[in-house]
């Protein structure tokens, strides 16, 4: 009997963990917004709860939490008392097979109450250049962001340099201004060549895309599912969600 119960509770937990496995695909972003996550919608509970995402001014200095909060994006009005991605969250390499990096995932739910802002996943790839060196990630969700085009719910857009501005293509050149080239809109640079045409703090992580992704990215499949997230990542972001 205690077999039996023993083989149950293993096939209970099995179908458990198979059901908090997400397949979706990977893309690459970077707008320069200050992240979704980084409001709380004027509510405490989510300051209690999980805190908020850090932001930083055009010099990519860190803004303080309640001013980052009250400040607006950006991508919304340009100018010194905006709010944007702070340069601190670039894709950061640990191994030859394994990176830290910070994602929007798509999302019907745009605000800042969407349950996934601050949680952390283990992503691996299944197909593409990562898949079949075995590389896989440790993501943390800062923004929630909308579906489109190829871009469908769950997909995971990497917080890349140089991986595409999307729609809000005013952010970067409020904050570095225009003598910038962020390459295409949707997919952002093309070769690690022309990460050399953005500004010198982002370079890094534009290169990573190429150098330990070893490739584009975008329309990639992987597969993912949540963890707790590690402090690598929380002392940067300043918010943390239970998986």
């Amino acid at each position: 009997m205690r077999a039996i119960l023993c083989v149950v509770a293993f096939f209970t937990s099995s179908v458990l963990a198979q059901n908090r496995i997400t397949s979706a695909k990977s893309y690459t972003g970077w707008d320069c917004c200050k992240p979704i996550c980084a409001s709380n919608n004027n509510r405490n509970d989510i300051l209690t709860n999980r805190g908020v995402a850090k932001v930083c001014d055009r010099s990519n200095k860190l803004l303080d939490q309640s001013t980052g909060i009250r400040t607006n994006s950006g991508c919304r009005a340009a100018g010194a008392s905006s709010a944007y991605l702070c340069d601190s969250y670039q894709p950061m390499p640990v191994a030859e097979d394994f990176s830290y990096a910070f994602a929007i995932q798509v999302s019907d739910n745009q605000n800042a109450d969407n349950a996934a802002c601050c949680k952390c996943y283990n992503v691996w790839w299944t197909t593409g250049a990562a898949a079949y060196a075995n590389k896989s990630m440790i993501v943390q969700i800062v923004t929630p962001g909308g579906a489109g085009g190829n871009i469908k719910r769950n997909d995971l857009i990497i917080l890349t340099p140089g991986g595409g501005v999307g729609p809000l293509s005013t952010g970067c050149t409020n904050q570095y201004g225009t003598s910038y080239s962020w390459g295409e809109t949707n997919g952002g640079v093309k070769s690690r060549e022309a990460c050399d045409k953005l500004p010198a703090n982002l370079q890094g992580g534009c290169y990573w895309r190429f150098n330990w992704a070893r490739g584009e990215m975008n329309g990639w499949d992987i597969q993912y599912e949540p963890i707790t997230c590690p402090s690598r990542l929380t002392e940067i972001s300043g918010c943390s969600a239970n998986p």
